[in-house]
């Protein structure tokens, strides 16, 4: 037996930094192995508390040394699994100064055989106290399907009515004592007593060897709590005398005529506990386990008030009233008397079967005490009888067998139940008519765990053995043939999984007659229409959405959530189809839906639902409307893929209909739809009303498992992504911790279904900035997903393209690119025909490109995905506009900007086809044509378009958002470029005011608005006003944004420009050298940001007259652009500009005219000829000939700077004035003074 598991209910911990060096680990191993078998020794703080955090069904008994006591406890002094703490002071140091007040602490020890002592009184206490209490709503039970309930009360009903059914020979006695030898190899008193009970047992004698204490004892104690079936079969020798000695004994007990019986236990209750009872008054009460009473109330009530060291604990009574001549067979309760030989006190107990039920009457205090008062009821019996019944009409004639392995594995006890059904297979003989049974439930739990390809190899042995039956059970095969193509759907085998389905199809075509007066199904050309629909739609559901990282991940994310519950809903689905309504109506009822379809387009079937009414459903088998609303469900999952989501609703709304029609209670079967209809509304940002819905299923699941479970986790996952869409990333994170520990009760380490938790975790990170924990969590996600799939599986291609979205976002621009081509060769690879999915792959490229100034490449790569697009989408779908938005962003940043209004403008002409004038979709090509005009300085045209995008969304968001405030956003910084101060800044307030009333949401957008409004007061020359902005500005990045470099870096700078316009020189290089430390060394590929801060530097260090200085920064800043850009680019022009100036102010004439000259060559090569960057250098070439006197030439280069700037200038302008003046100097100096005042009159005109 695995020693890394114990076995028995408690685990003592011991954790001493020196054990080792105090030589007394043997000696201490050797006493402590007296009071608790399981033991383990720590000497490294990390591994200790993780050895504690990692023990989820055993309580802790914590030793620690007085040394390590005060670093240890305040990490795990809170968890639920530690039930006390002992301090050893074998040094007998003063520890009055340790604050050890906890109530967990029973007492620090300066002796071992002290401590040893208090151990045993706690083990003995917990033995007492340590008990399961579980509280069931019989009403509920009475009244709705039990067949998918997963309460312990039918497991316990089930497990005893199994035990007599289990092997029972000398062979299961020697396989249990061997057992036990192994597991207590190291414990010399339990060896002792398993060699006792080898030789000495007798079955007579069972009850006395029970209550020994013993290994027998502690081992089925913990077994029973924790429903082990592994463990009680290895007891089953045992366990089947121990039942049969007990119903022996309830029988004479009967046949005694004793009528009212009382019974009490003395116990120790939390006040949580407490409430739990008076909260549950009129219930069902379940233990797991044997339940131990006495007939004396004065023997309970001296337990009940025991003292102990804990004082969180309450005493509580319990009273149990019993009337053995009412209860049924299957109540067992024993009297123990017949059977010891003690003290008096233990001759009164009574003990009751795990498997009998209690219904609580009341819970409160009477005497000074809490008394708790059961009866004890036959209604547990009448509940698995339910249960049974309910189960028959899906899975007609199985056994009580085949239900309990089923049990376990709805209670995600999968080991076990896989290790059941192997024991029925391995004894059942090759005639068994269960083995088909048998081997398809083990198909099943081993899909669960997600070993597909073992699942496979038992459901096609189920099939052949199906099939070689005469008769052949045809109908019955339909089941394995759809798991089977379950498997090879999550497998991303998307082909073989349709030809599954269709065979499914097709069985259910020839298995079911049809009425005369009910049309026939459509022909098979019709079926094969639809289906072939459906299966170019299958892979939309992995498609990425191109609107942003939210959005791309949304239908993705929807569809392979949703496909976990869907696994399970249509494999139960189909059991009842097949099992419980085999209605001649149902196949031709689907077939009437399907011809209609397959008619017209979904689209048009969608708007015509209602004509679902007119098939004469009351003629058709009411089972059947189950299938009516599955197939509903079908149709609208494909116009979901389709991004139809107004049509995907209305089905899945009629769909919920017909099962809450069906039902008339709140069933998985609801709660599954309402997850669809959640999903839906959360692609349609809909997001309260997406949550609404998820949590309503929430409602639904925690009924049914109110302790948890995987489809309480799916829908968990669902809320965290709404959460995450919505930005409320904290609250996100908590909902997917909890997922993923949900999760992790049911899955082992690395599962498949943990990695969808580990991806939310992932996602919310992103959101966060936090792109170095993001990437951990994805990279996870790959590792998990690339163990369990296929190479090319369509999340495999998700996961790379999440991890290469991130690493753009971290400027990792060529690891990002090797992700997204990655998972490009893939999708090429195995989905050469699925464009649109490529394309979403090539568009990622493009946006990685685009971002390292590659636009050439960039463009490339958005045509490809145009071009694919086009393919796929034969009428202009959505995703095409979102490539010429690309396209059109691409030839902004080249500065061709009637090329980018012509892609944005074919976007436009798209969504205005999809979407109505003042759809809020539609902004997203509005805004960027925005953008294209702002940056060509229209700034008239630009506020049009921002204005028309503010009414859309003013419309839209009647109440404000955020989307809203960035438009004002935009429309303020295209006034403050029309020197419009005071309207800009009137703008931006408005602005500020919506973002101020989600600032939860918005923070990063109020500290833009902040900053926005201190760049117009700052050219207003109201510098301590605008550094005031600033500063709140800096002020909410740090705390809310911490990892948002670019921004702090950004407004640090500000506020240095600020300060420098006052010339507070060094106060302006003290927030400059701040914003350069941020940069570097935590946004260090961001060049951009630290150029023009190393620039900042440059210019105030001039201002200053410490030229050198200036030098130095200005070379740094022109290193880096020569290093991140070819030799011929307007940037290292610019800082040679730069350096230029500097070499002037200090006279150095001929440096700077080389610098000049050396920018002039690159100029002409970025810009044709007349381009005004040319004419700035042109004039700078010629102020620094001039103040060298060399007057001819300072003329020829300023004039050649004049001729230009009046092509592209009014009179008047700046540069136009300045290059005027500079002539009539040069004539002045000449004494040509005529000339020079008529330059000088034009320069002033």
């Amino acid at each position: 037996m695995n020693r890394t598991n114990n076995k028995e209910d408690i685990t003592l911990i011991w954790f001493d930094s020196n054990i080792d060096s105090n030589n007394r680990i043997e000696q201490t191993n050797k006493q402590l192995h007296q009071i608790n078998d399981y033991i383990v020794f720590h000497t490294e703080l990390k591994s200790c508390i993780n050895s504690v955090k990692s023990i989820n069904n055993e309580k802790i008994v914590f030793i620690s040394s007085i040394y390590d006591a005060p670093q240890i406890l305040q990490h795990i002094i809170n968890l639920p699994q530690l039930d006390s703490v002992f301090v050893l002071n074998l040094g007998k140091l003063d520890h009055e100064h340790l604050v050890l007040e906890q109530s967990k602490l029973i007492g620090i020890y300066d002796e071992f055989d002290l401590l040893c002592l208090s151990i045993q009184d706690r083990i003995d206490f917990l033995d007492q106290n340590l008990q399961t209490f579980s509280f069931y709503d019989q009403g509920e039970y009475l009244t709705k399907d039990l067949s998918k309930q997963t309460a312990d009360l039918i497991w316990f009903q089930l497990y005893h009515d199994i035990l007599f059914e289990l092997t029972y020979d000398e062979d299961a006695k020697q396989e249990m004592i061997d057992v036990c030898r192994s597991y207590y190899q190291n414990n010399i008193k339990e060896l002792e007593m398993i060699e006792k009970f080898k030789n000495e047992y007798r079955s007579e004698y069972v009850l006395q060897w029970y209550r020994e204490k013993i290994f027998l004892y502690k081992m089925i104690k913990k077994a029973l709590r924790t429903k082990d079936f592994n463990q009680l079969y290895i007891f089953r020798y045992f366990m089947k005398d121990l039942t049969e000695s007990f119903v022996r004994e309830n029988q004479k007990m009967v046949q005694s005529g004793e009528e009212i019986l009382f019974m009490y236990r003395g116990m120790k209750l939390t006040s949580d506990q407490i409430e739990k009872f008076k909260e549950n008054t009129g219930k069902l009460v379940s233990i797991n386990g044997f339940f131990i009473t006495n007939s004396l109330r004065s023997i309970a009530l001296n337990q009940a008030m025991r003292s102990s060291e804990k004082t969180d604990l309450i005493p509580v009574l319990i009273e149990i009233q019993c009337d053995p001549q009412h209860l049924s067979n299957s109540v067992i309760i024993t009297n123990s008397d017949h059977f010891n030989e003690y003290l008096c006190e233990q001759q009164q107990e009574i003990l009751f079967d795990s498997n009998v039920t209690f219904r609580l009457v009341c819970a409160g205090i009477e005497e000074d005490i809490w008394l708790i008062k059961m009866t004890v009821s036959n209604e547990g019996q009448i509940i698995k009888e339910k249960y049974i019944k309910d189960s028959h009409r899906q899975m007609e004639d199985v056994s009580t067998r085949i239900l309990f392995g089923r049990l376990m594995c709805d209670i995600g006890q999968w080991d076990q139940s896989q290790h059941f059904f192997q024991l029925l297979l391995n004894n059942s003989n090759s005639n068994n008519e269960d083995l088909a049974t048998i081997e398809f439930s083990l198909g099943e739990v081993l899909q669960w765990k997600g070993e597909w390809s073992e699942a496979r190899k038992y459901y096609n042995h189920a099939y052949d053995r199906i099939m070689n039956v005469k008769p052949t059970k045809i109908k019955d095969s339909a089941k394995i043939l759809f798991n089977i193509g379950e498997i090879l759907y999550l497998e991303g085998k998307y082909e073989e999984a349709y030809d599954y389905y269709e065979q499914v199809l097709a069985i259910r075509k020839q298995n079911y007659s049809f009425s005369k007066n009910v049309r026939l199904c459509p022909s098979n050309h019709q079926r094969n229409s639809l289906l072939n629909h459906i299966r170019m739609s299958s892979f939309g559901s992995a498609s990425l959405n191109s609107r942003g990282f939210a959005q791309s991940c949304c239908r993705w994310y929807c569809t392979t959530k949703f496909r976990r519950i869907s696994r399970w809903y249509c494999t139960v689905k189909f059991r009842q189809i097949f099992f419980q309504f085999p209605s001649k109506y149902a196949t031709n009822k689907v077939g009437l839906i399907g011809k209609q379809l397959s008619k017209r387009r979904l689209v048009d079937k969608s708007r015509n639902v209602h004509e679902i009414d007119s098939l004469q459903t009351n003629q058709i088998n009411r089972g059947s409307d189950v299938l009516i609303a599955a197939t509903l469900r079908s149709f609208g999952n494909i116009l979901f893929q389709q991004v139809k989501y107004d049509e995907a609703l209305i089905f899945h709304q009629q769909a919920l209909t017909i099962l809450e029609e069906y039902y008339q209670y709140p069933h998985i079967d609801i709660a599954v739809s309402f997850g669809y209809i959640g999903s839906v509304l959360m692609c349609q940002e809909k997001y309260d009303k997406a949550l609404d819905f998820c949590q309503r299923a929430i409602s639904i699941y925690t009924g049914y498992y109110p302790n948890g479970h995987i489809y309480t986790a799916s829908t968990l996952d669902y809320i965290g992504y709404i959460l995450y869409l919505e930005k409320m990333y904290d609250e996100a994170l908590k909902i997917y911790e909890q997922e993923l520990a949900m999760l992790q009760k049911y899955y082992p380490c690395g599962h498949v279904n943990i990695a969808y938790a580990l991806c939310g975790i992932g996602s919310v990170h992103c959101g966060q900035r936090k792109y170095d924990e993001a990437i951990t969590f994805y990279k996870q996600t790959l590792d998990i997903a690339q163990k369990y799939y296929f190479p090319g599986h369509s999340n495999i291609i998700c996961t790379l393209n999440h991890i290469g979205y991130v690493q753009r976002k971290q400027q990792k621009h060529n690891e990002a690119l090797d992700f997204h081509r990655r998972a490009l060769a893939l999708q090429e690879k195995y989905y050469p025909m699925y464009y649109a999915n490529i394309a979403h792959t090539l568009n990622d490229i493009g946006d990685v490109l685009i971002d390292q100034e590659k636009y050439d490449e960039t463009l490339k790569f958005y045509n490809r995905a145009l071009e694919m697009q086009e393919k796929y989408y034969p009428n202009s779908h959505v995703d095409i506009a979102t490539t010429l938005n690309k396209i059109g962003r691409t030839f902004r940043r080249q500065k061709k900007f009637d090329k980018a209004i012509e892609y944005h403008q074919k976007a436009l002409e798209i969504q205005e086809k999809h979407y109505l004038s003042d759809s809020v979709i539609i902004i997203d090509t509005i805004n960027p044509s925005g953008h294209v005009l702002y940056e060509e300085k229209q700034y008239d045209a630009v506020n049009d378009y921002f204005r028309r995008a503010l009414s859309t969304q003013e419309n839209f968001y009647p109440d404000g958002h955020i989307e809203t405030s960035r438009t004002l956003d935009s429309i303020g910084r295209t006034l403050y470029k029309q020197k419009k101060y005071d309207e800009a800044i009137q703008v931006h307030q408005k602005a500020l005011t919506i973002q101020e009333k989600q600032f939860r949401l918005a923070h990063v957008d109020v500290a833009d608005s902040l900053n926005n409004i201190g760049n117009i007061l700052c050219s207003q020359e109201k510098y301590d006003q605008a550094i005031d902005f600033y500063q709140r500005s800096l002020a909410i990045r740090e705390k809310f944004d911490p990892f948002g470099y670019a921004g702090i870096a950004a407004v640090l700078r500000n506020i240095g420009l600020a300060l420098h316009e006052q010339e507070k020189y060094d106060k302006a290089l003290n927030f400059y050298q701040r914003a350069l430390a941020v940069q570097e060394n935590f946004d260090a590929i961001n060049h951009v940001g630290i150029v023009d801060i190393l620039i900042n530097i440059a210019n105030t260090l001039r201002d200053q007259g410490r030229y050198n200085e200036a030098i130095e920064f200005q070379q740094r800043a022109l290193t880096i652009r020569e290093d991140k850009h070819s030799t011929c680019h307007e940037l290292i022009a610019n800082s040679l500009n730069h350096i230029g100036h500097i070499r002037l102010d200090q006279r150095e004439y001929s440096l700077a005219l080389e610098c000049y000259q050396r920018a002039l060559t690159i100029l002409k090569n970025c810009y044709p000829s007349g381009d005004v960057n040319i004419a700035q250098s042109l004039r700078y070439i010629g102020d620094a000939l001039y103040v060298q006197g060399k007057y001819e030439e300072a003329f020829d280069f300023c004039q050649q700077a004049l001729t230009i700037y009046e092509q592209h200038y009014p009179s008047g302008h700046e540069n136009l004035a300045t290059c005027l003046n500079n002539i009539g100097n040069i004539y002045s100096d000449q004494e040509q003074y005529d000339k020079a005042i008529d330059f000088y009159v034009r320069a002033l005109t």
